[in-house]
């Protein structure tokens, strides 16, 4: 890729402001294409597409396990995550059948 010496040669804040609203227009671009999906699949299932829409389709966390979530993080400390994932791996593993095919 060339240095191009407009792009290399600008003023920093010149080049933010350049970055954010080429940002902003990509979200906007984004915003579009989901809104016009939602569109398509309301044909299908407006229901899906209703719930999609509604200002209530947010997660909502408490302060407390949102500071417990964020201590875990910062200590690193999800090994008891990893071994929960681990153990139901077994334990979906044992659970399944295994079928006779007839030859």
């Amino acid at each position: 890729m060339p240095n191009d010496s407009f792009i290399t040669d600008m003023d920093p804040v010149l080049k933010l402001w350049m970055f954010y609203n080429w940002l902003e227009d990509q979200k906007t671009n984004v915003e579009l294409a989901k809104n016009h999906a939602i569109l398509l699949g309301s044909f299908w299932n407006p229901e899906a597409a209703k719930s999609m829409l509604d200002d209530n389709n947010n997660i909502t966390i408490s302060d407390d396990d949102f500071e417990d979530s964020m201590n875990i993080v910062k200590t690193g400390d999800v090994k008891f995550l990893n071994d929960e994932i681990i153990k139901n791996k077994d334990n979906n593993k044992s659970s399944k059948r295994r079928r006779k095919f007839k030859v």
